[in-house]
């Protein structure tokens, strides 16, 4: 997590295996992304808006993969 996104969040460990990651931003988009590229579980605590903003982001990218499944084979 700290190699991925550490220089633009703070990233406190919590035990062995998980770890805090907070971060200032002015939009949601950013929070978002940088949690989808790191490879990892996460679970959003706060605040509510980026868990409607990621719910949001999950239901498009599913909605891209419906449809024909042949198309990019």
């Amino acid at each position: 997590m700290r190699e991925r996104i550490g220089r633009w969040s703070t990233v406190e460990e919590v035990d062995a295996e998980r770890c805090r990651v907070r971060m200032t931003t002015e939009s949601l988009d950013w929070p978002a992304m940088a949690l989808g590229v790191v490879g990892a579980d996460f679970r959003v605590l706060e605040p509510p808006e980026l868990r409607d903003q990621i719910r949001e982001w999950g239901s498009r990218f599913i909605r891209s993969c419906e449809g024909d499944r042949t198309a990019g084979r």
